[in-house]
């Protein structure tokens, strides 16, 4: 049984909405200056992935972003090869959904996001039937696999740095 010592010290290694806010505030701050600069001026997608890979732990962190990367190409990779396959249709787009689950859950088995590959595909191939071409699909495949690496790669970093700072101050209290 954990002494009360202990219990408020493991409490204190954990960071506070407050933290976790401005963790995910910063990490907003440095994907939308960096494509502001680039002149990409829609950060969805960068955003979505500091939001989804930003977390207390650095273990889940790094699970988050693993399974946000994973997943996203999987969905990019298998929402492309429907499209070229099968052409842009809503019928494609669901047997690529549907492929998209089954390589997730059967064969990857990264889990946390496995949602994250079919809406992707949904994404990459509606992208295709809405502006009835196969190369709007392909950049926005490729819109969004830059837009997660970016994102999901600050909020890694985020995670690293507070995670630092925070282990320098826990060994400085007594």
């Amino acid at each position: 049984m954990a002494t009360k010592t202990e219990s408020l010290s493991a409490a204190a290694l954990q960071p506070s909405g407050l933290q976790y806010a401005v963790r995910i505030l910063i990490g907003c701050v440095i994907v939308w200056f960096i494509l502001n600069r680039i002149n990409e001026h829609n950060p969805l997608w960068a955003v979505i992935s500091i939001i989804v890979v930003t977390e207390p732990q650095l273990s889940a962190a790094l699970m988050a972003f693993n399974s946000r990367i994973v997943n996203t190409f999987i969905g990019c990779i298998v929402g492309l090869g429907f499209l070229y396959l099968l052409g842009p249709s809503f019928g494609s787009i669901l047997l690529g959904i549907i492929a998209s689950v089954l390589i997730c859950t059967h064969l990857i088995r990264v889990p946390g996001s496995w949602r994250v590959a079919p809406i992707t595909v949904a994404i990459v191939m509606t992208t295709s039937v809405l502006g009835g071409t196969r190369s709007a699909g392909l950049a926005a495949a490729i819109e969004r696999a830059e837009e997660v690496l970016l994102g999901s790669g600050v909020a890694l970093l985020i995670t690293f740095a507070s995670f630092a700072i925070e282990r320098q101050i826990s060994r400085r209290i007594p």
